[in-house]
């Protein structure tokens, strides 16, 4: 550097100094495992081949779960995939968490998540049975991904399947559900946790046509400003024995192609909203399977709100099954409701509670009371009778309101 200063040449000579050093300190032994560990984004668990001090790689496996998620930085500042194989896996491995309930509690960078993926046709089954928490899995905090895993197989400790709560986001992607109870959740999201569906979502499928035993229901819950929502339009939803049930500002979005709910319980209507509850169905079509005569396809309560706009839901009644109950100032919004079968009534609104909906087919008994509002659509064939008592109001497609 011609005629430079002495305070130049200074200047320049420490910014050499410092650019060699931290070459140094880059290419250290000590630092490379760290940055190829970062690099690299997956560790592999086997669980008939696997040892939980193996290197996680897919030459030298770990066995267990909890040991391949021991193995996470903390916090975790890049998303990593674990790889799942092995049979049925009976345990969690136990480290630094149960033997028998998947605890998914980790710190994350935003954007950050961790993806457990099963690596076989049809999904690895996790098949612990647990004892002391009422959930196989539980996620608490971090962006968790579950993909191609089947949750539980019935056995006689696996009451319910996946909670998401707090902090917690679970994000399911072709995920099964098999789990033995009776009136238990498959999938619950409480107290603000989320939990995205994608893909083909199955909680207890194989029992739409067969009658299952008492202890078989597997529902979708959203309690207490938790979200559970299908993120994917092409996906699908079935449930073989449960309900969609909110409360407590609790919501349930679907927005998949179609989804498909069958009840045989006593007291399992297919889509159960109370507490200030919500399920969106938009634009899904959507299959409720009432049973008995006893289950309401569709009850509301205590400001329960559904939401199906776009929405074309299917009612296969059973002979002299329920219809549609709204009370406490609950409200259905839909633009194309069908049923299939002869209920005993169709639609039946009290204490304030307010229906706008289009109907296809035969539309029998209607009875609007104690301030509600029924404003009836489509081109159905009205039946009837139809009522109006104690302030209520009922507006039919043909002109008529009935008021008392």
């Amino acid at each position: 550097m011609p005629n430079a200063t002495p305070k130049q040449i200074l200047t320049l000579a420490a910014a050499v100094f410092v650019t060699t050093a931290f070459t140094a300190w880059l290419t250290t032994d000590s630092t490379r495992p760290a940055l190829a560990q970062r690099s690299r984004g997956e560790i592999h668990v086997d669980f008939q081949r696997g040892k939980d001090r193996a290197k996680g790689t897919a030459r030298s496996p770990l066995k267990t779960i909890s040991a391949a998620i021991a193995r996470l930085p903390d916090p975790l500042t890049q998303s990593m995939d674990i790889h799942i194989k092995g049979a049925p896996h009976t345990t969690t491995g136990g480290q630094g968490m149960l033997e028998d309930t998947l605890e998914l509690h980790h710190r994350m960078k935003p954007g950050v998540h961790v993806r457990l993926l099963g690596e076989r046709k049809g999904g690895v089954i996790l098949d612990w049975q647990s004892s002391r928490r009422p959930y196989l899995i539980t996620v608490t905090e971090g962006h968790w991904i579950l993909e191609s895993l089947q949750i539980g197989s019935r056995k006689d400790r696996q009451r319910q399947g996946l909670s998401a709560s707090g902090a917690g986001l679970a994000e399911l992607i072709n995920v099964t559900v098999r789990t033995k109870s009776l009136s238990g959740a498959g999938i619950r999201a409480g107290r603000g946790g989320q939990i995205w569906l994608r893909g083909v979502i199955a909680l207890n499928e194989d029992f739409h046509d067969a009658i299952p035993g008492d202890e078989s229901f597997a529902g979708i819950v959203a309690e207490e400003h938790a979200i559970v929502q299908f993120k994917d339009r092409n996906g699908s939803l079935s449930i073989g024995n449960g309900s969609l049930m909110s409360s407590y500002f609790g919501c349930i979005r679907l927005g998949c192609k179609t989804a498909k709910i069958t009840s045989w319980s006593g007291q399992g209507n297919p889509i159960a909203v109370n507490n200030s509850g919500r399920v969106d169905l938009h634009g899904t079509t959507t299959t409720l399977r009432p049973t008995r005569a006893s289950n309401t396809p569709i009850g509301l309560e205590d400001d329960g709100h559904v939401l199906a706009e776009g929405a074309h839901i299917i009612i296969e009644s059973v002979k002299d099954g329920s219809g549609i109950v709204l009370q406490k100032s609950s409200a259905l919004y839909c633009q194309d409701i069908e049923f299939r079968g002869t209920p005993r009534y169709t639609l039946i609104a009290y204490s304030g509670s307010n229906f706008v909906g289009d109907f296809r087919g035969e539309v029998h008994d209607v009875h609007a009371t104690t301030g509600s509002t029924i404003a009836i659509g489509g081109k159905p064939t009205l039946v009837g009778p139809f009522q109006a008592t104690k302030g209520g109001t009922l507006s039919l497609p043909d002109g008529r309101v009935l008021r008392e």
